[in-house]
C-alpha cells in the first residue's frame, strides 16, 4: 500500500507516413525504460487512440504526459555561414530564416541557431564559423499539438525530430567507434532530405526532388497497378522478385541522391561510407535497402544491444525494432546523461 504508483508516459514520432509510438516508464529512473512499440499509420487517427486507450487503462479524460517529434513540411534546418557577433541583435536570426525560407518574415516562427558539430546553441561567444539555421512555424506546432491533444496526449516536450536523429546518429558512431561517415535521408511523401554527416559536422544539400510518391508511381508502371494504393500495397508485401527489381522502383529517387553524395566528397575529400533512412514505415524499410545498394552504400543497421545502454535506455524486445526507431529513440536518449545528442 505504501509502493509508489508508477508514472508512465508515451513515445510519439509523427511522420508524413506513420505514427510511431511506445510506453514510457518512470521518468526519474535510469536506465529509462521504453517497451511496448508500435507503428500505425498516419491516415489511421483512430487506431493511434485505441493504442493509447490499452496501453495506459481508462483515463477518464486525463492526458497521457508525452516526449514528441514532428516533422513539419515547412521548415528549415540548413546550414550556412554565420557572424555569431550579430546574434546579439534582436532582428538578425527572424531575417536569416526569412531569407532561408523565402519568406516575408518569419516573426510567427520559432527561430535558433545550432553548432553544426554538436548541435549545441550558437551565442555571441561561440568560434563557430557555421550554423545551422533552424525555423519552425509556430502555426506547425499548434497543428501537432491540437492532433495530440484529440489524442489525450499532452507533450513535455515537442521537437522537431531531425536535430535529434542526426544527434543520435552521431553518438551512436561515437560510442561504438563506427568507421563511416553517414548520409541520412527524411523520405517525405513528395521530397526527400538529405543530410550528411561529415567531420566537421551535419551538412544540409537542397531536398532530393523525390520521395515516397515517386515510388509508388514508379511501382504502377512496372507492377502494371491500377492505382498509387494498389501499388502500395504490393510494395508493403513484397515477392522476391520484387525485391530483385526494387532498383527499377527507386531510380528517380538514386539519380538525385548518387550526385548530391558525390559532391560532398568532392569538396570536402570526405568519403560516406553508410547510408540511413529514417521515415518509411516498417513493411517499406526493404525500399531504403534497395536505395543504399543503387548508391554504393552500406545500408546503417544499429546495434541496438550496443547503443541502448550507452545511452541511458532500457529496450526489452530490442531485437523486433528497425532502423528506423533511431529517430524516436534519439528523443528520449536525449534525456539521459552524457554528451549532449543534438
Amino acid at each position: 500500500m505504501f509502493k509508489r504508483k508508477e508514472r508512465h508516459g508515451v513515445l510519439i514520432n509523427l511522420t508524413d507516413h506513420c505514427v510511431q509510438l511506445a510506453r514510457l516508464g518512470r521518468m526519474d529512473a535510469r536506465p529509462l525504460t521504453v517497451d511496448t512499440f508500435a507503428e500505425i499509420s498516419a491516415s489511421d487517427t483512430g487506431s493511434v487512440a485505441r493504442w493509447l486507450d490499452v496501453n495506459f487503462g481508462d483515463r477518464a479524460g486525463r492526458f497521457v504526459s508525452a516526449y514528441c517529434g514532428f516533422h513539419p513540411s515547412e521548415r528549415i534546418f540548413q546550414r550556412d555561414a554565420i557572424n555569431v557577433r550579430r546574434l546579439n541583435e534582436r532582428e538578425f536570426l527572424f531575417n536569416a530564416i526569412a531569407e532561408q525560407a523565402k519568406i516575408v518574415s518569419a516573426k510567427a516562427w520559432h527561430v535558433a541557431a545550432l553548432n553544426p558539430s554538436d548541435g549545441m546553441p550558437l551565442t555571441p561567444d561561440s568560434s563557430s564559423r557555421m550554423a545551422l539555421y533552424l525555423g519552425v512555424p509556430w502555426s506547425a506546432a499548434r497543428e501537432a499539438q491540437v492532433r495530440l491533444r484529440d489524442w489525450g496526449v499532452r507533450p513535455r516536450r515537442l521537437e522537431l525530430g531531425t536535430p535529434g536523429l542526426l544527434g543520435g546518429l552521431s553518438r551512436y558512431a561515437s560510442l561504438t567507434g563506427y568507421p563511416h561517415l553517414i548520409a541520412a535521408c527524411e523520405i517525405y511523401r513528395n521530397q526527400t532530405h538529405l543530410y550528411l554527416i561529415g567531420k566537421d559536422g551535419v551538412h544540409t544539400p537542397p531536398p532530393l526532388p523525390h520521395g515516397l510518391l515517386s515510388i509508388e508511381e514508379a511501382a504502377m508502371k512496372e507492377l502494371s497497378a491500377p492505382d498509387a494504393a494498389a501499388a502500395r500495397k504490393m510494395l508493403e508485401q513484397p515477392t522476391d522478385e520484387l525485391k530483385h527489381h526494387g532498383r527499377r522502383l527507386i531510380r528517380m529517387l538514386s539519380r538525385h541522391l548518387r550526385p548530391a553524395v558525390d559532391y560532398f566528397e568532392m569538396q570536402t575529400g570526405q568519403r560516406i561510407g553508410a547510408l540511413f533512412c529514417a521515415h518509411l514505415p516498417e513493411r517499406l524499410s526493404w525500399l531504403e535497402e534497395a536505395l543504399a545498394t543503387a548508391v554504393d552504400l552500406e545500408y546503417f543497421s544499429p546495434d541496438y544491444e550496443k547503443w541502448l545502454p550507452a545511452v541511458g535506455l532500457d529496450a526489452p524486445g530490442y531485437a523486433m525494432l528497425g532502423p528506423s526507431w533511431v529517430q524516436p529513440l534519439s528523443l528520449v536518449a536525449n534525456l539521459t546523461p552524457g554528451p549532449a545528442s543534438q
